[in-house]
């Protein structure tokens, strides 16, 4: 080999290893982070597998000796401790909590699958600033960890600008996390509009406070609530993705009450992911996966999409406290389908524009023809492949959507 093939050699490995490190993540680099939260508690690494193996990255009831086992499946924990978490009908107390707090923090706040701790559920607005000196306590003790306090459901503007602005002001936290479940026994294809009010009002507050807020959802029967579908989940799950959720929370995983924080025993839990004796439900396990599956895919994007608009199409009404099309909405109609509901999204990158559909028709699938405001470059649509997370041509008409299914769609505007 002469000296000039030796220098085009050496420029064609120099070359080859730049563009390798550009389009391969560094082992250092940390992965995008979309919390899918088994609200749940674990006592053993086979529950933490099975869950793994589900597309379960978090778990909301971990005890220390756990974390070893989280790590060793790539799942993070929030630490529970009886002695910061009280039982679940007594008011938080953060003279005991931060006692605890300052000893769990410094024995275990190092370990890599420490995501954050667990305060309290569902608590009312007497607790809210007990809460704020825990949560105050974690932010200084264990900057970037959850102090984990999840909301009840509620509607209204008591609840954004009073309740859930109480809750940030003093709490400060990482997520505005709360719960509401849709769907009740008595309707097979009921499923609740004040899960669309309740929606609103978190993404209102988490806008106005740019605090991501994350949300959980039925997935287990219990109560008067059904056991949900594929159907059912998917509406949950691409609803809340909609109106800009940046995490998602599953309740719940194992069809038993909680271990800790001395629950009632609710009694008829079913169609959970796992059963009482912690087996496979096939149906409602593999429906999860999938589910998480194609929200692992496109979560990377998802944690660049800033929520611009929210809007309903079509149905009997507009669900309380939203609304429907208006004159700068990039949709502007649809040509087929019954019910349907629009995020719009600005990418924080690029500027980009984006937009998620979702078909909340759950009796059946419908071609997806939307009336596309006159700015929008319609040779610029793209559909970003829950699968493979690449784009792929709009195809027009022939598009459509299972019941409760959604797609992300990049789009671009005319000057």
């Amino acid at each position: 080999m002469n000296f000039r093939q030796s220098i085009f050699t050496l420029i064609g490995i120099l070359f080859y290893a730049i563009s390798w490190s550009q389009s391969t993540p560094s082992k250092n680099q940390e992965t995008p982070f979309f919390p899918l939260l088994a609200w749940d508690d674990v006592r053993d690494e086979s529950t933490i597998k099975k869950m793994a193996e589900c597309g379960i990255n978090l778990i909301a009831f971990t005890p220390p000796e756990l974390l070893d086992a989280c790590e060793k499946y790539g799942v993070k924990a929030i630490l529970f401790d009886k002695k910061i978490t009280p039982k679940w009908d007594i008011p938080y107390n953060a003279e005991k909590g931060n006692k605890a707090l300052r000893k769990i923090i410094k024995l275990y706040n190092e370990h890599p699958a420490v995501y954050g701790y667990h305060l309290k559920d569902e608590p009312d607005g007497n607790q809210i600033t007990e809460l704020g000196k825990s949560s105050r306590l974690v932010n200084e003790l264990a900057p970037g960890k959850w102090a984990y306090i999840n909301l009840p459901p509620g509607m209204g503007d008591w609840y954004d600008t009073t309740y859930v602005q109480l809750f940030v002001d003093y709490c400060k936290p990482k997520f505005i996390s709360y719960d509401n479940y849709a769907i009740g026994e008595s309707d097979k294809y009921g499923f609740s509009w004040g899960y669309w009010a309740n929606l609103w009002d978190i993404r209102s507050a988490s806008l106005r406070n740019n605090i991501p807020f994350h949300t959980i959802l039925l997935t287990a029967g219990h109560i008067s609530y059904r056991a949900p579908s594929y159907n059912d989940l998917a509406l949950q799950v691409y609803g809340a993705l909609a109106y800009g959720a940046q995490g998602l929370g599953y309740y719940k995983f194992v069809g038993e009450t909680l271990h800790v924080t001395e629950a009632p025993d609710l009694g008829n839990w079913n169609g959970s992911p796992l059963d009482e004796f912690h087996d496979i439900n096939p149906v409602a396990y593999y429906n999860l996966r999938k589910i998480n599956k194609r929200v692992q895919t496109i979560a990377p994007t998802l944690l660049k999409l800033k929520s611009k608009a929210v809007y309903h199409i079509g149905g009997d009404s507009i669900p309380q406290r939203n609304q429907g099309i208006t004159a700068s909405s990039l949709i502007q109609g649809m040509d087929s389908g019954v019910d349907f509901l629009v995020g719009e999204f600005t990418h924080v990158d690029d500027n980009s524009e984006w937009i998620m559909i979702v078909n909340k028709n759950l009796r059946g699938s419908t071609f997806v023809r939307p009336r596309f405001a006159d700015n929008v470059d319609l040779s610029s649509i793209k559909i970003l492949s829950q699968v493979t997370g690449e784009f792929i041509d709009w195809p027009g008409i022939w598009f459509s959507l299972e019941p409760g299914q959604g797609v992300l769609i990049r789009l671009k505007t005319k000057e």
